[in-house]
């Protein structure tokens, strides 16, 4: 059994995979102790593959308490300027969160070309790929709750309620910050595919991943005539076998 975690800056995904049937299963952690002690202790754990992108110390107390409590050594992915056919367009590797770069690999690797990736988090981050698998840059922004959001924090404005996602105009402060916020990043979007689409591929059209948890939100919004969506939850998961293999 293989333990995958995806380790962001507000919450920790985790995979399990069973290599003998094949089955997998993916959640959401509340706390990264409590998330080892029920996998590793209930089923036969031969491996963990990490991506983290959260700073401070949780990282080595971690491989720490893998190694002395169970045994296994952790196995940390770390960006490459090429991997499997793809090369990263970051002069400063270390600026590139891994969790992108491994969104990557697997998004070139599963749409065989050109493909977008776009993770919709507490930040939105867009990645261009082109058809020979480079990486032709991308565009980091607050996502969907950040950028409404910030909007208290410099001004007296409140937010009320739950936030409540549209297009049209809004009829009270709080429609008029999510719809603004909701149709800034769709616009984003498309913008970025439209002025790249000669770039990313002559051939056919590129593939647009979306993944991250507001990806449903703009899904639902999406309106794209020259790529094909997919809407995937475990990217960062295929890319790390893509990585450590």
């Amino acid at each position: 059994m293989i333990l995958d975690l995806d380790i962001g800056n507000t919450r920790i995904k985790w995979r399990l995979s069973d290599t003998a049937s094949g089955q997998r299963k993916i959640g959401v952690a509340s706390g990264l102790n409590d998330l080892l002690q029920a996998t590793v202790e209930q089923h036969q754990i031969t491996r963990v593959r990490i991506a983290c992108v959260r700073g401070g110390d949780l990282l080595l107390e971690m491989t720490h308490s893998l190694a002395q409590d169970w045994q296994l050594t952790a196995e940390i992915a770390q960006v490459s300027r090429e991997c499997q056919g793809l090369t990263v367009a970051y002069s400063d590797l270390n600026r590139l969160g891994v969790d992108r770069w491994l969104a990557m690999l697997a998004a070139f690797r599963d749409a065989q070309g050109a493909s977008v990736v776009v993770d919709c988090g507490t930040a939105m981050t867009i990645d261009l790929i082109s058809n020979t698998g480079r990486h032709l840059g991308g565009y980091i922004v607050p996502g969907l709750s950040l950028a409404a959001t910030s909007l208290t924090q410099n001004t007296a404005i409140e937010l009320d309620g739950q936030p409540v996602w549209g297009l049209e105009p809004g009829n009270s402060t709080e429609e008029a910050i999510y719809h603004g916020a909701l149709q800034m990043l769709l616009s984003l979007m498309d913008i970025t595919i439209a002025k790249n689409l000669d770039g990313l591929s002559a051939q056919k059209p590129p593939v647009l991943y979306l993944t991250g948890g507001d990806a449903t939100v703009l899904s639902d919004f999406l309106d794209l005539q020259d790529v094909k969506l997919r809407q995937t939850d475990d990217l960062v998961f295929e890319g790390l076998a893509l990585a450590l293999g």
